[in-house]
């Protein structure tokens, strides 16, 4: 994917996020339509759960489609990034950054539980409707392998993981200040925290 594809993307997610449910392709407006000029949405992996389907309102899981929206995405995020901390404390050669992937790979897992536990305790299946979708920081097996295949592993790795750590904070603090629910918007606005510091660490490391 180009970085101007790239950049595209952040800016929608974050657009989508701030005003309306994410959807994988596009968005509806406040009657129903979609704007004109928007591309029409792909219709949702089988068993998953459509954004563009939930009002701004509280559906009846109790979930708004701005929450419903960011912890479906944020979860497969995570689990993706994992595969890229897994390939830096295996290929990378800097032990600085070698530290913060395993800190990392600590903390992603238990953030991914406490996301799956909110749907959970909402009723939500676990599906991943932006699957097969091009989203900003979420980790490809085009990117891992590309990594992989780096003549500077740890220069790639940095820039993926930069990219990840910048979109997960955005998006969650998009999410904090427009979602609905209790729950979900303090997790949001905490891991909005937490990723602009990790951000700033990593950012760190680069001098």
């Amino acid at each position: 994917m180009s970085r101007r594809a790239r950049r595209v993307a952040t800016v929608a997610a974050a657009a989508l996020l701030a005003a309306v449910p994410l959807t994988g392709c596009g968005a509806e407006d406040d009657r129903g339509a979609a704007p004109e000029g928007t591309p029409a949405a792909e219709a949702p992996a089988a068993g998953a759960t459509d954004p563009a389907t939930v009002d701004t309102e509280q559906a009846d899981h109790g979930l708004s489609g701005t929450d419903l929206a960011w912890l479906q995405l944020m979860a497969p995020m995570n689990d993706r990034t994992m595969l890229l901390l897994e390939l830096v404390e295996e290929e990378g050669a800097d032990a600085s950054l070698g530290a913060f992937a395993a800190e990392l790979a600590q903390t992603h897992p238990e953030e991914t539980a406490r996301l799956r536990s909110i749907l959970d305790d909402a009723g939500v299946p676990d599906t991943n409707p932006h699957e097969g979708h091009a989203m900003t920081g979420m980790v490809t097996d085009d990117q891992l392998a590309e990594i992989a295949g780096a003549s500077d592993v740890d220069a790639a790795a940095w820039e993926a993981l930069h990219e990840h750590l910048a979109q997960a904070a955005m998006i969650s603090g998009s999410a904090a200040e427009n979602g609905s629910d209790e729950a979900t918007t303090a997790l949001a606005a905490e891991l909005a925290e937490t990723r602009e510091g990790q951000l700033a660490e990593l950012e760190a490391l680069d001098g």
